[in-house]
């Protein structure tokens, strides 16, 4: 969740996907960090850039799988 504007930098990059989101006050990234069998998804790996100009107010809100059985089921399957 992004609380400012940033005027220059602060972008936050997914390094395996080459997606770069630059932070927008009131804007939200979300995504699952898990596939649905439980393991990682490296994919998801990401990096924040620095600030060059103004300066970056942001939170993480944290979504545990534990409890999420039925509103996400698992696969056996582990490219999913």
């Amino acid at each position: 969740m992004y609380y400012t504007d940033v005027e220059q930098g602060g972008a936050t990059v997914f390094t395996e996907l080459g997606i770069t989101v630059r932070p927008a006050k009131g804007s939200v990234v979300f995504w699952w960090n898990l596939k649905a069998n439980g393991v990682g998804d490296l994919r998801t790996k990401h990096a924040a850039c620095p600030v060059l100009k103004g300066s970056k107010w942001v939170s993480n809100f944290w979504v545990h799988e534990r409890g999420q059985e039925f509103t996400r089921p698992c696969t056996l399957d582990q490219n999913k």
